[in-house]
């Protein structure tokens, strides 16, 4: 695809984590990204698109303002350490902004996040079978497709919970499975140190829930807390209004619904971002931008942006 872009439109990435070999994490994170991969795309986005903040972005979708042509803004979710130690060093190097999306509870308490937990577990455990709680379906974990087939349920599970509800769910999945938690000593999050510092280096960070569900499967009154939770935590410990939002996606779908919308309206934030893939053009409800996730492939993740710009 040719450099061909049709305008005025911008692009939101979403990544995760990097690390020098996603193997390091298959077992954890799961949603890796290597080093070099990571650090090739943003030497492509310093020589080849115009790379901005997000705060530009928001004002290009809520009020006209202007951008360059192929204006892109780099964002991650969840707050995973290797965020600070890797990717930041990159991202200075090339001088692009990013924000950062930070899960409070795993960044407060140093435990992944349940998601990360739950794929441990399952990864970890010596036992041949597990029992759904609600279907009683019986999972034959010594086959690959079937772990992998168990892993996805107990997501949708988790997902659907949130808080003190979450942490009994990951109690009872460990206890079923037989596997010792993964515990802060797995040293997978950020500590407030890092996210000040973050700050600091001239980037950005916004609110990723409290505990990671997802939004929109969750009763309101848990959706509300998670939103308005995370916000003033981040807020207490940042010293400044935090009016950015991510929408966690750990599994289910949608993430977000009219009702979410409406609460992160009323819990004060400007913007909100989706895992939805496409482009942002000025019109587009703030607290519902779409984003394009980072890629292992460099040559596929290439593709989207540019198919994105061009407005397919």
């Amino acid at each position: 695809m040719g450099a061909h872009f049709a305008s005025p439109r911008a692009v939101i990435l979403m990544y995760h984590s990097v690390v020098e070999d996603p193997a390091e994490t298959a077992t954890t994170i799961r949603i890796s990204q290597s080093r070099a991969s990571f650090e090739w795309q943003i030497s492509r986005l310093a020589k080849r698109f115009k790379p901005v903040s997000f705060d530009e972005v928001v004002g290009f979708v809520a009020n006209g303002r202007p951008l360059p042509k192929g204006a892109v803004a780099v964002t991650f979710d969840d707050g995973f350490a290797d965020n600070y130690e890797v990717a930041l060093p990159i991202l200075q190097r090339y001088g692009i902004p990013a924000m950062f999306y930070i899960m409070v509870n795993a960044v407060d308490s140093g435990v992944p996040p349940w998601y990360c937990r739950l794929t441990y577990v399952f990864h970890s455990t010596v036992l041949s079978t597990w029992t759904h709680p609600t279907s009683s379906k019986i999972f034959q974990l010594g086959d690959p497709a079937e772990r992998t087939a168990a892993l996805s349920a107990a997501w949708d599970l988790g997902a659907a919970l949130s808080g003190e509800a979450q942490d009994r769910f990951m109690s009872e999945v460990q206890n079923v499975l037989q596997v010792a938690p993964l515990s802060a000593g797995s040293k997978l999050m950020m500590d407030w140190s890092q996210v000040r510092a973050l700050k600091k280096s001239g980037h950005l960070i916004g609110a990723h829930t409290l505990s990671h569900p997802n939004l929109a499967h969750v009763p309101v009154q848990e959706a509300r807390s998670e939103i308005q939770g995370c916000k003033q935590k981040l807020e207490q410990e940042l010293g400044e209004a935090v009016p950015h939002f991510s929408y966690p996606h750990p599994a289910l779908n949608p993430e977000w619904s009219p009702q979410t919308l409406e609460l992160t309206r009323q819990a004060g934030f400007q913007s909100a971002v989706l895992t939805k893939a496409g482009a942002v053009q000025p019109g587009h409800d703030p607290l519902a931008l779409m984003r394009i996730p980072g890629d292992e492939d460099s040559g596929s993740w290439l593709w989207q942006l540019e198919r994105a710009f061009a407005g397919f």
